[in-house]
């Protein structure tokens, strides 16, 4: 079990790397979902569009 530790004890930098990898990861969440966000406004406003001019291009 001590062995398991020292893994994530890293020499004692630990506490520094894993901090790293907890932004990382949050970042990259916040990247996805504004990803998705962004993908839903964009039918949003193609679904508007279309509705705006009756399936026809002006």
């Amino acid at each position: 079990m001590s062995e398991f530790f020292l893994i994530f004890e890293m020499n004692g930098h630990g506490f520094f790397i894993w901090s790293a990898y907890g932004v990382w990861f949050v970042l990259l969440i916040l990247l996805f979902l504004k990803v998705l966000l962004r993908k839903k406004e964009i039918k949003r406003k193609l679904k508007y569009l279309t509705e705006k001019n009756d399936g026809f291009e002006e």
